[in-house]
């Protein structure tokens, strides 16, 4: 019996690597080789076809073709049947939508900009989810100022919100502008803290900061007009709000704006790491222009002449390690919020 398996066991090795070789079709050779030979997978294991259509246009649409699309078909307006002409909307009235929960809610709360629509998702309507507060208070203050109020689709609302977080609500209003100004006011009673913002240009650090300076309760925000951020959906978006509930200011000539501002009695304080001094060495007792500058290369050289000092939030690596080398920084809007508060902590 040995002399006759000898040479089958022996022939069953020399094949084994050929069947468990994987051609670039995919299938074994093994299974390929017995397709050739006429096998076939037994007929109830086979996988069930896909549903056809309806035919006619008549029946149920089968799930897999998408009963959501139904549905936004229905609930978006008949005489404005894509997200393209509301687009084409926006665009002749000059007007943007605005999106998210804060945003929504601080734009129709303040009234600083004219609203047009507000566009609500359908979906968190009847599933009752945990928004469902804010879209209630929503409607309510679209109602209040005669707003119209209209309940779309998720699909539809991400296409006119270009795929961004928006919450379940939009509106379609008009843009917000900076307010010029010519020179700083002579400093008030107290000693109030302003921050000056070089030429920030992205969106979310310029919203990132101009929610940290509302919370913190600085007096006021003034950008250069030339090379910042607009005040965009983006950044009201990033300043959960903030934006539309400030006044943010522009300067055509920044750096003049400083030097005057030192001869009405403001200190100008920039954030630079060399040559600087952490905050607590500032002059928190008097009125003071904390002064940050663009992601990249920091303040402009005619901006750093017009400071009186320079200050940096110090880090807790050596300075020698190569840990220090490779992160040696923090992103402008963090070290914009540290500052401000250490400025603003203890003064009178």
């Amino acid at each position: 019996m040995s002399r006759r398996l000898g040479p089958a066991i022996t022939a069953a090795f020399i094949a084994l690597p050929e069947m468990l070789a994987f051609p670039l079709g995919g299938r074994p050779r093994a299974f390929q080789r017995g397709a050739e030979a006429g096998w076939e997978r037994p007929r109830d294991e086979r996988r069930a076809p896909r549903p056809s259509p309806p035919r006619g246009g008549g029946g149920e649409k089968p799930r897999w073709q998408g009963e959501a699309r139904g549905r936004q078909q229905e609930s978006w307006p008949a005489e404005e049947a894509s997200p393209p002409a509301w687009r084409v909307e926006a665009a002749e009235l000059g007007a943007e939508f605005v999106y998210g929960v804060n945003p929504v809610l601080a734009a129709l709360r303040h009234g600083r900009r004219k609203v047009h629509r507000l566009l609500v998702q359908d979906s968190i309507v009847a599933e009752r989810r945990k928004d469902g507060a804010a879209v209630e208070r929503a409607e309510a203050l679209a109602a209040a100022a005669g707003v119209e109020v209209l309940r779309v689709d998720k699909h539809r609302l991400n296409l006119v919100c270009d795929h961004r977080p928006h919450q379940g609500l939009a509106i379609l209003c008009e843009p917000l502008a900076f307010a010029p100004m010519a020179q700083m006011p002579p400093a008030a009673e107290g000693v109030p803290l302003w921050l000056a913002l070089d030429e920030v240009s992205d969106p979310q650090n310029l919203g990132a900061l101009l929610r940290s300076a509302y919370f913190l309760g600085v007096e006021g925000v003034l950008v250069s007009a030339k090379n910042s951020a607009p005040l965009s959906p983006a950044v009201s978006k990033a300043s959960a709000g903030a934006v539309e509930l400030m006044e943010v200011f522009a300067a055509r000539n920044l750096p003049k704006l400083l030097e005057e501002a030192r001869h009405k009695g403001w200190q100008v304080v920039g954030a630079a790491m060399e040559n600087s001094v952490e905050p607590h060495e500032v002059d928190r007792a008097r009125p003071t222009i904390l002064v940050l500058g663009s992601e990249g290369r920091g303040l402009r050289t005619n901006v750093l002449r017009a400071c009186d000092s320079l200050v940096c939030v110090p880090g807790g690596l050596a300075e020698d390690s190569d840990e220090a080398e490779l992160v040696d920084s923090l992103n402008v809007s963090v070290a914009g919020g540290i500052l401000l508060y250490a400025l603003l902590h203890g003064r009178a």
